[in-house]
This record gives C-alpha cells, sequence and structure tokens, in this order.
C-alpha cells in the first residue's frame, strides 16, 4: 500500500501539514518532529511545547525518485518525472523529512539551503492532500 496515511490520521495531524510545528522541549530546550513523544535529544516524556519554526534549513540528505514510487504518487511521478526526496535540518535543529518542489530536483545537493512552503501532495481516497514541501531559498 506504500505510504498510505489513513484520512482519519490524515485529519488528526492536519494542523502540521500546512505549516511545521515542533515540539520544543521544556527540560532542555531541544526541538523534536513530529511535535509528540519523547524528545529526542534528552528523552524527557510530556515535556514538549508546541512551536511554528521558520521552515528554513539545510538539506542534510537527499534523493531523486524517478521509478518505483508508492502507488499514491504514481500520478505525480507521470506528471513531473522525478521526485526529489530530502532530510532537511531545520534552522531550529529538528530533522524533516520532505519533498521537493518548484525546482530540478537533480540540481539540489547537500548543504543547499531550503524554505517550507505548501503545495499538492497527491490525492487519495478520493481528498486531494496538501502539505509541507521545500524548494531552493532565492
Amino acid at each position: 500500500m506504500g505510504a498510505y496515511l489513513s484520512v482519519p490520521s490524515w485529519v488528526r495531524n492536519l494542523d502540521s501539514r500546512y505549516r511545521f510545528v515542533l515540539g520544543e522541549c521544556t527540560e532542555c530546550g531541544g526541538y523534536t518532529f513530529p511535535p509528540e513523544g519523547a524528545c529526542v535529544e534528552c528523552n524527557a516524556v510530556g515535556t514538549l511545547e508546541p512551536v511554528e519554526p521558520a521552515g528554513t534549513g539545510e538539506v542534510v540528505a537527499q534523493t531523486v525518485i524517478e521509478s518505483g514510487a508508492p502507488p499514491e504518487f504514481a500520478a505525480l511521478l507521470d506528471a513531473q518525472g522525478a521526485i526529489g526526496v530530502v532530510l532537511v535540518e531545520l534552522d531550529e535543529g529538528a530533522r524533516v523529512p520532505g519533498m521537493l518542489t518548484d525546482c530540478d530536483p537533480r540540481e539540489v545537493a547537500r548543504g543547499d539551503r531550503v524554505e517550507s512552503v505548501v503545495r499538492r501532495i497527491y490525492e487519495q481516497e478520493g481528498i486531494v492532500r496538501y502539505g509541507a514541501k521545500f524548494r531552493p531559498e532565492p
């Protein structure tokens, strides 16, 4: 089923799909994404307060998918020819995964600066799903 995410799970996390929300640990000040569970820095539980980051950061890993994507991404793959996927370390320190947009994914490399923008991700169960993607900073 690929990257399937049920409608209830999608709806539960809608807020963080349209804008990044990190959890800031009240114990150590570290940032965690997604903003739930234990702090990734100190493992404290129940100490995360929601904060909205600037949405900018640096690519720490990237790849380009040109075939073999999960079924829900088939139309996107057919339309744009390649899907860029990145792991971004936000300026606040949390690492978040994301897709690239508004660029040739083959031209984005480790160390490049990116910013988050809301874009269409895919359609599943008749619902067009939007969320944050990354594009090179101007």
